[in-house]
């Protein structure tokens, strides 16, 4: 006896189109692996520049020149990875923030080091003996500054808010950054301002506390996370489908019986052995 196979339902398939989602996602990672072999390209080519002027004469200023030029190349990369690392998420701006940054920290530390700031040594006409060139190093000043805030906040913004430490300490040491970004740009820009007592306390209490909150909130989280790991979780509740629910409650109907009465029948039923026939 031949057995025919149920038909089929037969029609027209289309294929399914390619999520947004993913798209995004392979762009995105496309995006951070451009940055990061601009990144590897331009920090390795200044290495080479500075090893290759390291072996000739070492005391001449373009050697100095090289070496800086290498270290404020690798320092601004590290700046830029940090920024780059936001990008997809939610503060992907702050992160393309930060490699702006990082970006111009560079082309104002170039001109330090190639050019001379004090050819404009002539004062600001209004100003007390203030020059451009001092402008010029309280620009640099404040830009580096900006940048390693910037690049440190990018790493921490990383930081999930699944813990309650984070969720708390994350906002505050955000906070804390900025406070101490602006109280020291204000002692850059104004004369005299660090012979404030009163600033100079403040300064240093909350870049203390900014420093504490940049070490103890990752560690805390990791430390957290790390723990639920060990201990033994709890296995989550199991949910029925719709449609065995209401199979569930056909069932139970034809029995006279409710769903938890019918359930309970079963479990507590004997186990029966199954037949010469069933086995097969």
């Amino acid at each position: 006896m031949t057995h025919s196979s149920p038909a089929m339902p037969s029609g027209p398939s289309t294929p399914a189109p390619e999520p947004a989602a993913r798209e995004q996602s392979r762009f995105v990672r496309d995006l951070r692996r451009t940055i990061a072999v601009i990144i590897v390209v331009a920090f390795s080519v200044a290495a080479i520049g500075g090893i290759i002027v390291m072996l000739g004469d070492i005391e001449s200023e373009s050697t100095f020149q090289v070496i800086a030029m290498t270290s404020v190349t690798g320092a601004c990369s590290v700046a830029a990875f940090c920024g780059a690392t936001l990008i997809g998420r939610r503060v992907q701006w702050f992160g393309s923030a930060t490699i702006l940054l990082a970006f111009i920290t560079l082309l104002v530390s170039i001109l330090f080091i190639w050019g001379d700031p004090y050819m404009w040594d002539d004062p600001i006409p209004g100003s007390t003996g203030l020059t451009i060139g001092d402008i010029l190093y309280q620009v640099l000043a404040s830009i580096v500054l900006v940048t390693a805030v910037a690049s440190v906040s990018s790493l921490i913004l990383l930081l999930v808010a699944r813990t309650r430490v984070v969720r708390i300490g994350l906002p505050i040491t955000l906070c804390l950054l900025a406070l101490g970004t602006c109280l020291v740009l204000v002692t850059i820009w104004m004369d005299g301002a660090w012979e404030h007592d009163w600033l100079t306390r403040l300064n240093g209490i909350v870049w203390i506390l900014a420093a504490l909150g940049v070490v103890v909130v990752p560690l805390t989280s990791l430390l957290l996370k790390a723990g639920s790991t060990r201990s033994p979780a709890t296995p989550p509740a199991s949910t029925l489908s719709p449609s065995s629910l209401d199979r569930l409650e056909a069932a139970a109907r034809a029995e006279g019986l409710t769903a938890d009465e019918l359930i309970d029948r079963l479990l507590t039923a004997e186990p029966r052995t199954p037949s010469a026939g069933e086995c097969r």
